[in-house]
């Protein structure tokens, strides 16, 4: 694991480092994707009414 840069200078040569070894040290964000969050949202509908039929049903 490496160690945190203490100075600017050894941040910088870092990032230069990653520069010439042809990595994107500041790469653009992922746009999040839209049917990730519906699945997600789907899965967690299911898990709830799981969990309310399962409550009913110990309860009765």
């Amino acid at each position: 694991m490496m160690k945190q840069p203490e100075t600017i200078e050894e941040e910088l040569a870092i990032i230069a480092e990653a520069i010439e070894a042809g990595i994107d040290p500041f790469p653009p964000k992922k746009e999040h994707s839209r049917w990730g969050r519906i699945a997600l949202g789907w899965f967690m509908i299911i898990i709830m009414v799981s969990w309310v039929s399962e409550l009913l049903y110990r309860s009765l």
